[in-house]
């Protein structure tokens, strides 16, 4: 048992290596991404990342807060104690759309999210246990995720927010080794979660349109067996190589398909500048390729693609940012993408509310269907620090399967719960 004399040297040591941490963080920013500069909020350790920020209601709503801040400083202190970092997030989701019968959907997506640190907890060398799951499932007869199929669009119009019940969408290590410039990530994963992202790439908390929200020009698998790779010689430039296999799908673990050597190949590499009086920003080009494959009979062609993205903070509270796609699309139908958005934060009481506004020209590889154009506007305000609410709007000019409709609008709320 240490005496008082030892006890303190050891909590003042304690505090300056924190320090010595925060510093090395400060100065070195992308070395703290958890996997790759090119992962987005939609990867399981990043959304608990974003989770654990403390967000700024547009009022006091400290009462209202009080059961959700107590769990949440329950789980920050299991953190504290055994490097288990959890966290919860409930979104729902309500859409209209205006067009072919004006159909309407609403759903739910219940996460439960977990990143164990099991080694090296206080060094840059870590290796982490990450763990998550999912349920959705539909509040009406028909999901958010049917709009698309009625519309008739090239692209739908809603990224996730269908009725596939329970799934394990993450079971993976994640190891960082010589200071965190190299990462190695192995397990049940999804590629599309880190790499060929726009910025504003999510869903729950962003634009909700898949031409915006996911890259639809890429046969990305589901969940399932993965393998990638990150390499930082330093703060400004990043590599990241991984492949998966081809038959990944997330409501099944295909280990079983891995025998028939199918697999998904991509490389992305990025230029990651901090601009002084600006703030950071990410340019990447991506490749990819998938080999061919069978399916129920039926043989998948390979396809191939490239991505380029460029995305810039132009102050604390504006940033914008620009998507090139291009694929064979041999099994996704889009050919091109080009797109552009901006989002701006602080509008309306809160340094935590977003506005965005996007704009997406598809061109298809059929030359039955139509290039689509989309339009996308959304406000996010933070009611509370764990609660959020979204309404948005979407104009989608000529939908690509649809001869008969020059322009149908969709239009959507959203609330969401996380802490």
């Amino acid at each position: 048992m240490l005496g008082p004399g030892a006890a303190l040297a050891q909590s003042t040591a304690d505090r300056s290596k924190e320090e010595e941490s925060l510093l090395y963080q400060k100065l070195h920013p992308y070395l703290y991404d958890e996997f790759s500069p090119g992962e987005g909020s939609t990867s399981g350790i990043d959304e608990l990342k974003q989770i654990d920020k403390p967000e700024i209601p547009i009022g006091d709503t400290t009462k209202l807060d009080a059961p959700l801040a107590f769990a949440r400083r329950a789980f920050d202190t299991l953190d504290e104690q055994t490097g288990l970092r959890l966290g919860v997030a409930f979104t729902a989701l309500g859409a209209w759309a205006s067009g072919e019968s004006d159909p309407s959907g609403a759903s739910y997506d219940l996460d439960l999210l977990s990143a164990w640190t099991l080694v090296g907890r206080g060094t840059p060398n870590t290796g982490v246990l990450v763990a998550t799951a999912e349920y959705r499932n539909a509040f009406t007869d028909e999901p958010p995720s049917a709009l698309g199929a009625e519309l008739g669009t090239l692209i739908n119009p809603v990224n996730a927010f269908n009725d596939r019940l329970w799934v394990v969408r993450d079971l993976y290590w994640l190891q960082r080794l010589f200071d965190g410039k190299l990462r190695v990530l192995f397990g049940r994963a999804a590629m599309g979660d880190y790499v060929g992202q726009q910025p504003m790439q999510n869903p729950n908390t962003s634009f909700l349109n898949r031409h915006f929200s996911d890259n639809p020009t890429v046969p990305f698998p589901g969940h399932g067996p993965t393998v990638s790779v990150d390499v930082r010689p330093d703060d400004r430039f990043y590599v990241t190589a991984g492949m998966a296999n081809a038959y990944g799908n997330t409501r099944e673990w295909e280990f079983s398909s891995l025998d028939q050597g199918d697999f998904f190949y991509t490389v992305e590499t990025g230029y990651t500048p901090t601009i002084e009086g600006m703030g950071r920003g990410r340019y990447s080009i991506m490749g990819w390729y998938i080999d061919a494959r069978e399916r129920g009979g039926t043989v998948i062609p390979s396809d191939q693609g490239v991505t380029l993205v460029a995305g810039q903070q132009l102050s604390d509270r504006l940033q914008v940012w620009s998507r090139y796609a291009y694929a064979d699309a041999t099994t996704t139908n889009v050919r091109q993408l080009a797109q552009a958005g901006a989002g701006y934060a602080g509008l309306l009481g809160s340094p935590s509310n977003l506005t965005g506004l996007a704009f997406s020209y598809a061109q298809p590889r059929l030359a039955t269907s139509r290039d689509e154009k989309v339009l996308e506007i959304f406000q996010r305000l933070q009611l509370s620090r764990f609660t959020q609410f979204s309404v948005g709007a979407q104009a989608i000019f000529d939908p690509g399967d649809n001869p008969n409709e020059n322009l149908v609008g969709v239009f959507y709320a959203r609330l969401r719960i996380a802490f």
